[in-house]
């Protein structure tokens, strides 16, 4: 089989377990609520995941039948996604507690994707995309844009902003955040590539660089799609580079992680899969690198998926879930 054939039957095979999940997901209606509190993970793990899984499931279900509409162009799968869009846009008014502004961008990331797959979609009115815009900018823009932290958490607010600015078709917002992601990289990267906040995570050191690294490389993706803007193969002032960092995520993500510099037994997937962290980010960074070594990484598990969280079943965040079809 031919590299040209391998590729159209990999995509093909995704295409297949998108419309699955899509199908799937035609029975899910909406879980939100007026005022969703998201305890932080640390303190109150089994609230942070259910509080986190009333959103996981509606961000999938939005995700999964937006993008089938992309591909089918069958405007049942866009009324879904419509639908659930507006289940959280009528009713959610408030993030409460300490892991809102984080979880909200990682997951809320899937519905601005959706809304950006819907658009032209002639039966998402005026007036709903209307509230869905107030929701995003009055209720989850502004935690996004308090988030005082500059390690992941900044990674997925500047990613979440892009997309919305890029939604709404607002180029002052998404240069003002394109300046800010430069100075993200610039300021969060290393020249070994490592990402120094994310090095003090203890044994979850490898799993906080894959964490930091897939919305640093999804908000790369949206401006150079929305402006042609190549960050991918940019150089910041201080000599750090995205490429640089993925490298050196890939040399001990892939099968050495015993020799971690940092705290010893790291927590990582044993065995790989389809639906394990890192391959969606190297899958979708072999698109854009093309380098025969990602490419090499994730080659034995196509078609990607994404990656699951493994306490719900659901998709974790929304960077790179379906990286082939995107």
């Amino acid at each position: 089989m031919s590299k040209k054939e391998l590729i159209s039957k990999t995509a093909a095979a995704a295409k297949d377990e998108l419309l699955r999940l899509a199908e799937e997901s035609m029975s899910v209606s909406s879980h939100a609520v007026p005022v969703w509190h998201i305890p932080g993970f640390y303190f109150d793990a089994a609230g942070h995941q259910a509080a986190k899984k009333l959103m996981e499931v509606d961000a999938q279900a939005a995700y999964v039948t937006a993008l089938a509409y992309r591909f089918t162009g069958q405007s049942i799968y866009a009324d879904k996604a419509v639908e659930l869009l507006q289940g959280w846009a009528s009713i959610n008014r408030e993030l409460a507690d300490k892991d809102g502004p984080l979880v909200s961008a990682y997951l809320g990331s899937g519905f601005l994707q959706a809304a950006e797959w819907l658009k032209g979609h002639p039966g998402w009115s005026q007036e709903d995309r209307d509230s869905f815009i107030h929701w995003i900018t009055t209720v989850l823009l502004p935690k996004w844009d308090r988030i005082p932290l500059r390690n992941n958490w900044w990674s997925w607010s500047l990613y979440a902003q892009l997309l919305l600015y890029r939604f709404l078709d607002d180029q002052a917002g998404f240069a003002e955040e394109v300046a800010h992601l430069k100075e993200h990289i610039d300021s969060s990267l290393s020249l070994t590539g490592f990402i120094p906040e994310e090095t003090l995570r203890g044994t979850n050191s490898i799993w906080y660089h894959y964490f930091a690294l897939a919305p640093l490389t999804a908000a790369a993706k949206q401006v150079l799609d929305y402006t042609g803007e190549d960050l991918y193969r940019w150089t910041s002032p201080s000599g750090h580079t995205i490429k640089k960092s993925l490298d050196t995520l890939l040399y001990y993500a892939n099968g050495r992680a015993g020799e971690w510099p940092y705290e010893k037994g790291q927590n990582v997937p044993d065995p790989l899969s389809s639906q394990t962290w890192p391959l969606d980010l190297y899958e979708a960074m072999s698109n854009i690198f093309k380098d025969p070594e990602y490419d090499q990484f994730v080659s034995p598990y196509r078609p990607i998926i994404g990656n699951r969280n493994q306490n719900s079943g659901y998709f974790q965040s929304y960077a790179w879930v379906f990286p082939e079809l995107l």
